[in-house]
């Protein structure tokens, strides 16, 4: 109630046209997508290694770039055009077998070095559909390195990889201290049918306000150097000096200023050099200096010219408004006019031409629409998904007999109206709502709870607490409940207009009925997935001091019959090692709630991009195993592990006769456009009331059921998206996937551990 769910349909706004009500398939059967072929105009692209005299370590990344720079006139004479990567180069053009280039001096240590290049490979472009995931990944980086150049020429520049902004573009937000400035990602991917463009409009928020103000600011209020430090540590800052390049600020150096600051070799005053690259006029020469890092490099930033980048805590002040600025970008026709008119800008001054490239149109692609499944609310009860949001009877009721109201005495009307509301919504829910323990406070804090519940009893079911204020009170409640005690807990409002709201209180009963293990209701899967399966969602939330990794797995299609856990890891950090116990742990809590082991098991890993899929497979699916080892001798059920990918840039947009809306939910793209030499598919499975939809990317990682195919694998994932008891409505991801991230959103924001008494719970609900 009182978190924040990403996973809810937003609701409408006037702000944004809404789709259009005609059927979504009258006489649409074509998407158009944000993608653009390319031909390549040249055979091949060749590789030539490099060695340096004395050898450099391969950890030296930054220190061999700037040898190659000064080697920069005569490869630019061998080579024209070059791509520089560690000790490789990259050119359109073949030439010399072997050659010494130059002898360059090292500025800072004056070591001469010697630099040799020798060819090394020819990459044919002719059949690009057959590369290896190297290949891939080779002829991306160069073509996307070109890429970067042909942008700057059009003054738009990188501040991260793939996206670009006008810097001179910045606008304020109204009614925040943000700014905004819109750009495009923009990106060459080797896929299935050969060399594609995608072109994306992108939207980046950095504060109004300079660190420097910032500091000053917090100086004024009385925060000490400690305060001042932590608050800065770990964010990302943006210098519009620096063509909008961001760091990450790892310290603030307050005994340093940017004249006491030498930057080596020649010792030169920070500020001369800022004053001289950047064209900039420092105004506080006493100002402290952040510690940043980009790309692995140190370096010292002026804070006069940096502005935090980012939404973190923004997104606690300004709540859900900021979120909806941040997130749901152009309505459909607008955001295909910009993609359209970037396509049109490239293709009239053939910019990428130069670089052996040729765009050949927008590509299309043939509407594929899955059915939706049916949804059962009983024995025989067969139920359509749109009926969710009318309000079904439950599955499984569960009658509340023993539970506990908590409010405090201002709110004495609203707790006993809530009381008799529910009453009254109960009956259409097939619930019995009797009458609770009241506990009235003063004022609910740490204190009162605990002296109001010395005396709670284990048979209590659960306990619900009406809170005044929702962000200070939460937090205090689910901590002392949820991690200390281990109880079932519901915090409400104590607002007139929802409490005495049919729609709203009627939720609120859905939502304890499955916290306290009554299923809602269950879905139809496809006969391929046997009615043994265990489901497994896992995500990694990276808000707070650390990453909290969510593991969530449920029996076929009761969700209340779970278990879920969390674990702390280091911040950023995505590869889980500590998945073995909540695999183990896992079966043995469906073992205990179905009285035999699962026969299959499905695993959706969320958040893992293409360069981690291979840690993936090697670091996490072994834990399984491991896992399952460990079971009784000669248990080895079948395994799916499916990686899903919520930010992808691609989009889909139907074409219709009154120009181009969001796709229905339930379409699939699995040709043309899907990656190279793998079983992938794009899918979207939700609506979209505003802007453009985004679909989400699944990559069949491994698969040892052979009755399962890609087709099951896009029902039962379309199927899920409809599980989450939390909405009426479809996710863009399976369920698993949904609730594994809210517990770990959970756990991070009140900052404790889950307690284990409510593992097999869906208390964080």
């Amino acid at each position: 109630m009182c978190i924040r769910d990403r996973y809810k349909r937003p609701a409408k706004s006037r702000g944004y046209p809404s789709l259009p009500t005609v059927p979504y398939r009258a006489g649409a059967t074509t998407l158009r997508s944000n993608m653009c072929q390319l031909q390549a105009t040249i055979g091949a692209i060749y590789n030539y290694s490099i060695t340096f005299a004395p050898k450099i370590d391969d950890s030296l990344t930054r220190l061999k770039k700037d040898i190659v720079k000064g080697c920069a006139e005569e490869l630019n004479k061998i080579f024209g055009s070059y791509v520089h990567s560690g000790n490789n180069i990259y050119s359109l053009r073949k030439t010399v077998a072997a050659k010494v280039v130059s002898s360059v001096i090292e500025p800072k240590m004056k070591v001469k070095y010697e630099v040799t290049i020798v060819f090394g490979k020819e990459i044919s472009l002719k059949r690009i559909s057959g590369f290896t995931a190297e290949q891939n990944q080779e002829v991306e980086m160069v073509f996307n390195i070109y890429l970067k150049k042909v942008m700057e020429a059009q003054r738009l520049y990188s501040s991260s990889k793939s996206r670009f902004f006008d810097e001179d573009n910045v606008r304020g937000v109204a009614g925040t201290n943000l700014n905004s400035k819109t750009g495009y990602f923009i990106s060459v991917s080797a896929i299935k049918e050969g060399l594609y463009l995608t072109i994306d409009t992108v939207v980046e928020f950095s504060r109004k306000e300079s660190c420097l103000k910032e500091i000053k600011d917090m100086r004024a209020h009385g925060f000490n150097e400690k305060q001042i430090v932590d608050s800065f540590k770990g964010k990302r800052v943006s210098l519009r000096c620096a063509k909008g390049k961001t760091w990450r600020i790892s310290n603030i150096m307050l005994n340093s200023n940017p004249i006491n600051c030498l930057i080596q070799p020649d010792n030169i005053p920070l500020i001369k050099q800022w004053e001289e690259k950047y064209k900039v006029k420092v105004t506080d020469r006493s100002q402290p200096l952040l510690k940043a890092k980009r790309k692995g490099e140190v370096a010292f930033l002026i804070p006069e010219f940096c502005y935090v980048a980012g939404l973190e805590e923004e997104s606690k002040k300004f709540g859900k408004g900021l979120n909806d600025l941040g997130t749901i970008g152009a309505a459909p026709h607008e955001k295909d006019k910009s993609i359209v008119g970037m396509f049109e800008k490239l293709a009239k001054g053939q910019a990428l031409e130069q670089y052996g490239l040729m765009m050949l149109g927008q590509t299309r692609i043939p509407l594929q629409l899955l059915p939706k499944p049916q949804l059962r609310s009983g024995p025989g009860k067969v139920m359509s998904p749109e009926m969710l949001a009318k309000g079904v009877r439950i599955m499984n009721p569960i009658n509340f007999k023993r539970w506990v109201m908590i409010y405090e005495g201002r709110n004495y009307n609203n707790a006993e109206q809530i009381f008799k509301t529910m009453v009254k919504a109960s009956g259409a829910l097939g619930v019995s709502v009797e009458e609770p323990e009241w506990v009235e406070l003063e004022y609910i804090n740490a204190k009162s709870l605990e002296n109001s519940l010395n005396g709670y009893k284990e048979s209590y079911q659960f306990v619900l607490v009406l809170l005044s204020d929702r962000y200070r009170q939460y937090r205090i409640v689910k901590r002392f409940l949820d991690i200390a005690k281990g109880v079932i807990s519901q915090c409400v409002c104590a607002d007139y207009k929802k409490v005495t709201n049919m729609t709203c209180v009627s939720n609120i009963i859905r939502q304890i009925n499955a916290k306290l293990g009554g299923d809602l209701y269950t879905i139809e899967l496809p006969p391929e997935i046997p009615k043994n399966t265990m489901f497994v969602g896992i995500d990694v939330c990276h808000i707070g001091r650390n990453s909290v990794v969510g593991f969530y797995s449920n029996a076929y299609t009761n969700l209340a019959q779970c278990y879920c856990e969390t674990t702390v890891q280091g911040r950023g950090q995505e590869i889980v090692s500590l998945l073995t116990q909540f695999y183990a742990n896992a079966i043995k809590t469906y073992y205990v709630q179905q009285k035999k082991y699962p026969e299959y098991i499905f695993v959706y890993r969320d958040g893992v991009g293409r360069s981690q899929r291979d840690q993936v497979l090697a670091k996490e699916l072994p834990q399984l195993k491991e896992a399952l080892q460990n079971m009784k001798k000669g248990y080895t059920p079948e395994i799916t592990l499916v990686i899903v990918n919520k930010r992808v840039h691609q989009r889909f947009l139907l074409e219709m006769s009154t120009g181009v809306g969001n796709p229905e939910p339930g379409t699939v793209i699995d040709t043309l456009v899907t990656e190279n030499g793998c079983e992938n598919f794009y899918m979207i499975s939700a609506e979209a009331k505003k802007g453009t939809i985004r679909p989400t990317h699944y990559y069949i990682a491994a698969n040892e059921r052979k009755e399962v195919n890609k087709l099951t694998i896009q029902k039962t994932s379309y199927a899920m998206a409809f599980m989450y008891y939390n909405t009426p409505w479809s996710l863009k991801v399976p369920a698993q996937i949904a609730l594994a991230d809210r517990k770990a959103y959970y756990v991070a924001n009140i900052d404790g551990p889950s307690n284990k008494r409510l593992v097999a719970t869906e208390s964080f609900l």
